[in-house]
């Protein structure tokens, strides 16, 4: 029996609309294509399982809240797969694995009726833990080395997202509007329905970076979006509550100003500084093999024992190591800095 009100297919039509405005833009054409595309058959295909499957009592909300799970993390992990540079052709597998975990996790918790934080929080681990095997599954192939795998895992779009969003937050109450911007005319903007009064006594500019920044927040997990939206003055909160509900919100606005909103958001944000873990490892190589080793092995003789045998492992010329690319950078950093003192 159907799930009454629930549309998979507009469903999915709708959230891979949202995909556009909200990728980065260092994703090439094709690449931002194949994400739309993702998004579109991946949430189509979970809605049509659940609509389908006679073993489940879901209501609307239940099934759109499954299929929205896909949807935001086939999202996020196709733009960590493809900055992780990884042949095309193994894409979709990787993808498959993860959408597939978050269906029966999803499901699974909703049957439970476990909380929306409870659940939120299982599913992001479980995505991290399938999107890793699918990893070391190619690594066992031969596909990918250690270094690919350190280079696709140190990727995390969604964190990515939620760190902008912080940063524009901050940058918008620390300093007035400093970017050049046209000035549009109100018409641009949907009207938020909170708190009308406050709303007409701000400014297009304003208006149109509070509805822009809801496009953001959009795209990630219920928790982190609210609490973004807490840091906000209880009035600018309201309003962007309203926005990131809106049904349709891109659609509303005009796509080039949306798309230069965007752009203001990345450019005001500091760079993220990309890890080559091959190239960390080489600098560690060195900096061991021309030091005393009785100064390393005082400098790490508190640290925890996964430290000190990476720095071992390193130093014998082994490379694999279950330590981040970040960590590993940062501990470099830190060895670096301690034997210029010494």
């Amino acid at each position: 029996m159907p799930i009454e009100g629930f549309d998979y297919k507009a469903l999915a039509k709708n959230l891979a609309e949202q995909v556009g405005p909200a990728l980065p833009p260092d994703i090439a054409e094709p690449d931002r294509q194949y994400i739309i595309n993702i998004v579109h058959n991946f949430c189509y295909m979970a809605g049509e399982a659940l609509a389908n499957d006679t073993t489940i009592n879901f209501n609307a909300e239940q099934a759109c809240i499954v299929t929205q799970f896909i949807g935001e993390w086939a999202f996020h992990k196709a733009i960590d797969i493809i900055r992780s540079n990884i042949d095309p052709q193994f894409r979709d597998g990787i993808l498959q694995k993860v959408a597939f975990t978050i269906f029966e996790i999803a499901k699974t918790a909703t049957i439970k009726n476990m909380p929306q934080a409870d659940m939120i929080a299982v599913v992001e681990f479980q995505v991290k833990k399938a999107y890793t095997e699918a990893l070391e599954d190619l690594k066992k192939r031969g596909i990918l080395n250690d270094a690919q795998v350190a280079e696709a895992l140190s990727h995390s779009n969604i964190d990515e997202m939620a760190q902008q969003a912080a940063q524009m937050e901050a940058q918008q109450q620390a300093q007035q509007q400093q970017q050049q911007m046209p000035a549009p005319d109100s018409s641009q903007a949907p009207v938020a329905a909170a708190n009308n009064d406050y709303a007409n006594q701000l400014s297009d500019i304003k208006i149109l970076k509070l509805a822009t920044f809801a496009i953001v927040l959009r795209h990630l997990p219920p928790d982190k979006r609210q609490g973004l939206i807490d840091r906000f003055d209880e009035n600018d909160a309201a309003i962007l509550r309203d926005y990131a509900a809106m049904e349709d919100l891109e659609n509303k606005l005009d796509p080039n100003v949306v798309a230069r909103g965007l752009k203001e958001i990345k450019n005001s944000l500091p760079k993220s500084k990309k890890i080559n873990p091959a190239r960390v490892n080489k600098k560690l190589y060195n900096i061991v093999k021309n030091s005393d080793i009785s100064k390393i092995s005082n400098i790490i003789a508190k640290e925890r024992d996964e430290i000190r045998d990476y720095i071992a492992n390193i130093s014998s010329g082994n490379k694999n190591s279950p330590i981040t690319p970040r960590i590993a950078d940062i501990i470099c950093s830190h060895l670096e800095e301690k034997l210029t003192r010494r």
